[in-house]
């Protein structure tokens, strides 16, 4: 609810002035254009703004915006920002077709912004980049057209691209631009900037709970846990029907190492909160990872299966296949991990409620999956075949999480062969993902690049998100790391092993 994820795009334009159809503009003062003819609608779209941005009231807001293309169905911006800001994946497809069906009625900016959309979703992505300069060209200094092109490059994880384009914006009064830089700066472990930011983002909104919320998920990304808890509490206080603080607060316990308490936060608030269908799979994936971190497999299958059933019954394909491919990562028993992959397969063949591009980014993963089995396993048919078809997967996607999907299993491949100085060229393409820092530490020592091997190794012992690949590598990694006994070269990092 604090941070914006992939097909959860916020970028309600609204309380814009209308330009006319070729009208000329100064790019100093321009801003983005909407063609409805509607006064009810720019007056919800203003409404659906502020409850989506700057109060997180997400469900409210999309109740807002399904009004709008009521109102209005030709409004093909509407459509656009009910696909992106909608937790149903139906929905987003059903809306993102739509709006790319009515674009005609649209003003040439707001189809670029269209466009730009559809091509990232078609994995076109020089076309969606080319697109996105396009409107930010025009419009520098929009808060609105800001604060998509930052978001939107954080999620493809460009995020010196995102931080510029808020740093070149000149907008210093945003609160919602402040949060998603504030976020963007995380990532890049400038907490300090992040920090400041958040600061401000509390002072502009000091009696909503999300700035609190946000800055609770950023203190835990820093590993300030008890800090953590505090402002999530502080967000509860204002609001306690927030749930996403709650959750957090759960989360929080679970990278603490807490598995018993965070799983008690869990189950209090499914119980007490009724969740958009996407936040009902976060958490409970969550909730499944504690039983990874305490080497319950069989009570991590329990939660997951749970979860998978969930989503074949909601015709869920993208959120079944990810099930069974998590379930297949931490497997120790390798046939039962391959059932799983086939399972996996099987649930995305079917292609249900899921746009291309989530269907094509799940099918990189799946096969990164099967490449690391096939490492675990030692049968290098298996291997090579595997990345044969995600290299061609890769080549024919401009897609930034394919890529990383593909440079991560081919790092694995060939530090697998003892080819760190080559892994080393793959894996630092996927340096978000704790499985390739984890080679990555030992690839630079390896290659006798100890400043690497070090910075790296201290990013990925603290690396705090509470994903089931953290789950998997940190913990583990961070007590080796710590522990003189386990031996400061860290040989025990192949993923074979």
């Amino acid at each position: 609810m604090n941070r914006r994820t992939p097909g959860l795009l916020f970028f309600i334009v609204a309380g814009l002035a209308v330009l006319g159809f070729g009208q000329k503009h100064d790019p100093k003062t321009a801003v983005l254009p909407l063609t409805t003819k509607s006064p009810k609608v720019r007056h919800l779209l203003d409404e659906a703004w502020k409850l989506n941005l700057d109060q997180v009231e997400q469900e409210k807001a999309v109740e807002v915006l399904r009004r709008i293309v009521a109102i209005d169905p030709g409004f093909a911006m509407g459509h656009e920002l009910l696909s992106q800001s909608s937790l149903d994946p139906a929905e987003q497809l059903r809306e993102q077709n739509k709006a790319f069906a009515t674009r005609s009625h649209a003003s040439h900016s707001e189809q670029l912004v269209i466009e730009w959309f559809q091509n990232a979703a078609n994995h076109k992505l020089i076309p969606a980049i080319t697109d996105m300069n396009d409107v930010l060209n025009q419009y520098p200094h929009d808060r609105w057209v800001v604060f998509l092109a930052n978001w939107w490059l954080t999620t493809e994880t460009q995020y010196e691209r995102a931080a510029a384009v808020y740093e070149n914006s000149g907008i210093t009064d945003s609160p919602g631009l402040m949060n998603n830089t504030a976020y963007t700066y995380a990532y890049m472990r400038q907490f300090d900037k992040a920090f400041a930011l958040m600061d401000k983002y509390i002072a502009a909104l000091p009696d909503q709970p999300n700035p609190q919320d946000s800055y609770a998920e950023i203190l835990r990304m820093a590993g300030h846990f008890d800090q953590a808890i505090e402002h999530y509490k502080a967000a509860l206080a204002i609001n306690p029907e927030f749930y996403s603080s709650e959750f957090g607060i759960a989360d929080t316990y679970s990278l603490m190492g807490d598995q018993d308490n965070a799983r008690k936060e869990y189950e209090i608030a499914f119980h007490r909160f009724r969740l958009p269908v996407m936040h009902q799979v976060q958490w409970q994936t969550r909730e499944a990872t504690t039983y990874i971190r305490e080497g319950d497999y069989s009570g991590a299958d329990h939660v997951f299966q749970a979860l998978a059933d969930f989503a074949h019954a909601k015709h869920m394909c993208q959120v079944e296949a990810d099930t069974y491919r998590q379930m297949a990562m931490y497997q120790p028993d390798h046939t039962k991990a391959a059932a799983f992959l086939t399972k996996a397969e099987v649930a995305l063949s079917e292609g249900k409620n899921a746009l291309p591009a989530m269907i094509k980014q799940e099918s990189a993963q799946i096969l990164r999956a099967r490449v690391e089995l096939g490492l675990r396993m030692d049968d290098s048919k298996s291997t090579r075949t595997a990345l044969a078809r995600l290299s061609d997967l890769s080549q024919s996607s401009d897609d930034k999480l394919i890529d990383s999907a593909y440079h991560g299993a081919a790092g694995a491949v060939l530090f697998s062969e003892h080819k760190y100085k080559d892994a080393i060229s793959h894996l630092e393409e996927d340096i978000n993902n704790p499985l390739s820092l984890k080679l990555l530490t030992v690839a630079y020592e390896k290659a006798g690049d100890a400043p690497d091997a070090k910075h790296t190794a201290e990013t990925l012992a603290n690396l705090n998100d509470p994903t089931l690949e953290q789950a998997m590598i940190v913990p583990a990694f961070r007590k080796c790391y710590q522990d003189p006994a386990c031996g400061g070269s860290l040989k025990d990092a192949s993923l074979q092993k």
